[in-house]
């Protein structure tokens, strides 16, 4: 069988209705370059995939990033909640 991996960008970013505290970053990929066309909501992604015959399998976002991949290095930073997987 065939996995497919992807990330995405949150949908209420990309609306602006919640930009994360990330205004420049919005600024610069939405107003300036719109770089980022569409997101995704999260509770929402298997009903999508669904459609197109997929299943979700796993879903990570910002917690796992942090808890997999910066934690371990020893760096306190927090992972972006815009990005998910």
């Amino acid at each position: 069988g065939s996995r497919l991996i992807f990330t995405y960008v949150r949908q209420d970013f990309i609306d602006g209705t919640n930009t994360y505290g990330a205004e420049a970053v919005y600024r610069r990929f939405r107003k300036r370059r719109q770089v980022w066309r569409s997101g995704l909501v999260p509770g929402r992604v298997g009903d999508l995939l669904a459609d197109y015959g997929w299943r979700l399998v796993e879903q990570a976002g910002p917690s796992y990033f942090r808890d997999t991949y910066i934690r371990p290095t020893g760096r306190d930073v927090a992972a972006s909640p815009l990005e998910w997987t």
